[in-house]
């Protein structure tokens, strides 16, 4: 039996398109992968995120935290405040807010990871009773029962860890970003859905605390005037919600749908809050 051997043909291997342009379709191919996985990771980690266990987050918050709560009179009030609210709003029983001061213009008021929850000078002075500041207290407070920072930190983080898979150096970049800005106390995102989800349980958490719930839209009401919006944006908390007039809609068909007063006599601002607009830095 004669065996033969034949001469390949050249070429025979070798793809018509050039190199580069396969090498290019194959890298598009798995960016796009990449981003559509880390989608979803993200998604389902904020999904899930809200479902670990408490202590975990206060964990995550301690690793980044730079300084403890400054005690102040205005602190004071303030925590002194949200104990009650707390108390009214059905918290886990080893959530604890932890409320925070700033003696900043700024009209604003957030709640981050761990129960921590920031108000600003330039919010309070909006105010003129006890009442409005509860409910924009009670508002934080319910982000935090609901588990609201940590679900959308907990999307930031994933996504980080995706795209590590194609850059280290951009996943860690991303992954540390996130938890870098919750550690100093920063304000996270949260969706239109989350924004709404709190004031239904601020709401309620008013009419368990003062048996009424007059006060909740006086902040969005003055807003809604026009005052405070010169040389200042609106706090973030608002930017994501219904326009101001459909929110002070809401928050008044709530009221009637069950039954509480939105109309009685309110509460001064506590001592240590009252006159907070001519407050200067400390």
């Amino acid at each position: 039996m004669q065996f033969d051997n034949p001469e390949i043909p050249e070429g025979i291997n070798v793809s018509e398109k050039h190199p580069l342009r396969d090498f290019f379709s194959l890298t598009v191919a798995i960016v796009a992968l990449t981003v559509l996985l880390a989608a979803a990771v993200g998604f389902g980690a904020g999904y899930v995120a809200r479902y670990l266990p408490f202590s975990s987050e206060l964990k995550l918050a301690q690793a980044f935290s730079t300084s403890a709560p400054k005690d102040s009179p205005q602190r004071l009030a303030l925590q002194q405040l949200a104990d009650r609210l707390s108390a009214a709003s059905g918290l886990a029983a080893d959530m604890k807010i932890r409320m925070h001061y700033s003696d900043d213009a700024t009209v604003n008021a957030f709640a981050t990871l761990g129960g921590n929850v920031v108000v600003f000078r330039g919010l309070v002075a909006k105010l003129e009773s006890e009442n409005a500041l509860a409910m924009v207290v009670a508002h934080e407070i319910a982000h935090v029962k609901h588990r609201h920072p940590i679900a959308s930190i907990g999307r930031g983080v994933a996504i980080g860890a995706m795209l590590s898979l194609v850059s280290s150096a951009a996943g860690q970049s991303v992954a540390g970003s996130v938890l870098g800005r919750a550690g100093l106390l920063t304000q996270l995102t949260f969706s239109r859905s989350q924004e709404e989800q709190a004031d239904d349980t601020a709401l309620a958490a008013l009419a368990a605390t003062y048996g009424h719930v007059a006060g909740a839209t006086d902040l969005f009401e003055r807003l809604q005037t026009g005052e405070g919006r010169v040389g200042e944006s609106l706090p973030q908390f608002m930017l994501t919600h219904p326009h101001l007039s459909e929110r002070v809609d809401h928050i008044r068909w709530l009221a009637r749908a069950r039954g509480w007063l939105v109309e009685a006599d309110k509460l001064p601002m506590p001592p240590a809050l009252a006159g907070t607009a001519s407050a200067r830095p400390q």
